[in-house]
């Protein structure tokens, strides 16, 4: 998907889910002021290319991964019995968590939003480097792959930078109700028409 295409989508879902999108804009600008020595090029995530790749889901229940490359997506990586080689997520876990997959050589795909800067702000002086997404207009090392929640973010990433091969583990888009269950309906479209499902 186009950046162009996906501005259009993102309009429909800031409308669907009454979201913000000054605010998103305004967040990754502070979080950019407050960390732009720390943010890696998007080029950390060429690791990618070629690459069998499992992308693991929130609702991953222990099934067994035969990628040797495996991205996480938020709360799933609690799940994992090994290391995600990239892991992507909107920061709702533990400070002690992501530090210490930073510390074993995972890369970190931080995304920014109006909802999440506060907690943003209290994580990000303690992480060394990472990778940094918005979900508007990119600019400098702020990108936008495209996607909505972790887990097709997580999908496109590694499409966008050339796997070899893409299994979804841990996708369910009905497992939620209300604005949960809104966000999934989103991500199932926008899979779709990246044709990852």
């Amino acid at each position: 998907m186009e950046l162009s295409e996906w501005m259009k989508l993102y309009q429909e879902i800031v409308k669907d889910l009454g979201f913000n999108r000054r605010a998103d804009e305004k967040a990754a600008k502070i979080v950019y002021e407050i960390a732009k020595d720390k943010l890696l090029d998007s080029s950390v995530l060429e690791v990618l290319r070629g690459k069998d790749v499992a992308v693991v889901g929130g609702a991953y229940e222990g099934e067994k991964i035969e990628e040797d490359f495996i991205i996480s997506a938020g709360k799933a990586v609690k799940k994992l019995k090994n290391l995600p080689n990239i892991h992507v997520t909107d920061a709702e876990e533990d400070d002690e968590l992501l530090l210490d997959l930073l510390k074993k050589g995972c890369i970190l795909v931080i995304h920014v939003h109006g909802d999440n800067v506060e907690r943003l702000l209290s994580l990000l002086p303690k992480l060394e480097k990472f990778v940094a997404t918005t979900q508007s207009y990119p600019f400098d090392k702020v990108y936008n792959f495209t996607g909505f929640t972790d887990g097709d973010r997580a999908a496109i990433i590694a499409k966008r930078f050339g796997a070899r091969k893409i299994k979804l583990y841990g996708f369910n888009f009905e497992k939620a109700d209300g604005v949960k269950l809104k966000k999934l309906k989103w991500a199932k479209k926008i899979l779709e028409i990246e044709g990852l499902i």
